[in-house]
């Protein structure tokens, strides 16, 4: 028990001191003293120094929101892929390579495409639609291929995904030019030009979602062991589900509305600290929240720093470091096997 709070208790303050680097670094570096006593002086505590009025003006408006939306969204989508692990009782579910993000990332195209981006409320609407039907599709063929087995699973996220693909293609093509890098930035992922606002809305309902995930996490945790055993308790099994993946959709349509395509958090999060923090749900569920949010300040924090002339997309950046760690899990599962 000591050493899952001392996990904790190390992702804490590693995503604390991760946000004061990510909030420190970047074009116009901020000294991390400056940035704390600026962040202490409006919690109400004056301990002297600060920063000039530029450099306040900077971390306000344009540095810490993005952060911590970065980690936030992080957060959020290692929740949602713990409770992808647990509904269909495979460690390498996760929202993207089960088709939520890519259903998630159609519904907001299809909003720029139709001429909705200039409401901010319309494009998290648009994402959590298609994140839900993408996770309806994932649901009723996984039961025909398996009941959700790894194989099973694999495939018919390889078909969400190509659809949803296929669909956000061809609505590319008749895309507008001067729409076309908005729709770009949902496939590439990225937080440039993010702020309060976008904090606001989508950090109240992944915090929602999250929050009503971990309430949940006993009814998780008695999914996870299995339709007939679930039953045998006297859960009702399809209703549970439905209900979990519902949130599920709902964190993963928030995430992408305000950062687009950001893979394979949901899978390195909670498949790395599972062994570490145990299975259970209200110990893995947030262990995974500060393991993804540290996981995407860190991608972000790379993506604004690696050049000193563009943001790179911070979907890909989570892609490098997902897709080998995918590749060594999924080697070991069927090792196993």
């Amino acid at each position: 028990m000591r050493a899952r709070r001392g996990v904790l208790l190390v992702l804490g303050g590693g995503l604390l001191l991760a946000i004061l680097i990510a909030t420190s670094a970047g074009s116009v570096p901020l000294p991390p003293a400056g940035v704390v006593a600026s962040l202490l002086r409006a919690a109400g505590l004056d301990v002297g120094g600060g920063l000039p009025a530029s450099s306040e003006t900077i971390l306000w408006t344009v540095r810490l929101p993005r952060v911590l939306l970065a980690a936030v969204i992080g957060g959020g989508l290692a929740v949602v892929g713990a409770t992808l692990q647990s509904v269909f009782r495979n460690p390498l579910a996760d929202s993207g390579l089960l088709g939520v993000g890519a259903g998630a990332a159609l519904g907001a195209v299809a909003a720029v495409r139709l001429g909705w981006s200039g409401s901010f409320l319309a494009l998290p609407m648009a994402a959590f639609v298609g994140a839900m039907a993408a996770v309806l599709v994932l649901y009723a063929l996984s039961q025909g291929l398996g009941g959700g087995t790894v194989y099973g699973l694999l495939l018919t996220g390889i078909a969400v995904s190509a659809v949803a693909g296929a669909g956000t293609s061809m609505l590319l093509v008749a895309t507008e030019e001067y729409r076309v890098k908005t729709v770009l930035f949902w496939l590439a992922g990225g937080l440039e030009g993010r702020g309060w606002a976008h904090l606001g809305i989508s950090g109240a309902v992944i915090g929602v979602g999250c929050l009503g995930l971990l309430a949940l996490s006993r009814i998780l945790d008695v999914l996870s062991l299995g339709d007939e055993e679930a039953a045998a308790l006297g859960l009702r099994v399809h209703a549970s589900r439905l209900l979990l993946l519902g949130l599920a959709a709902l964190v993963a349509g928030a995430s992408t509305s305000a950062a687009g395509a950001v893979p394979f958090v949901g899978l390195v999060a909670p498949h790395a600290l599972r062994p570490i923090a145990g299975s259970l749900g209200r110990r893995l569920l947030p262990a995974a929240f500060l393991g993804g949010a540290l996981l995407v300040v860190l991608a972000d924090l790379a993506a604004r720093v690696l050049s000193d002339r563009i943001d790179f997309p911070l979907g890909s950046l989570t892609a490098f470091v997902g897709a080998p760690y995918f590749l060594f899990a999924l080697r070991g599962a069927v090792a196993r096997r």
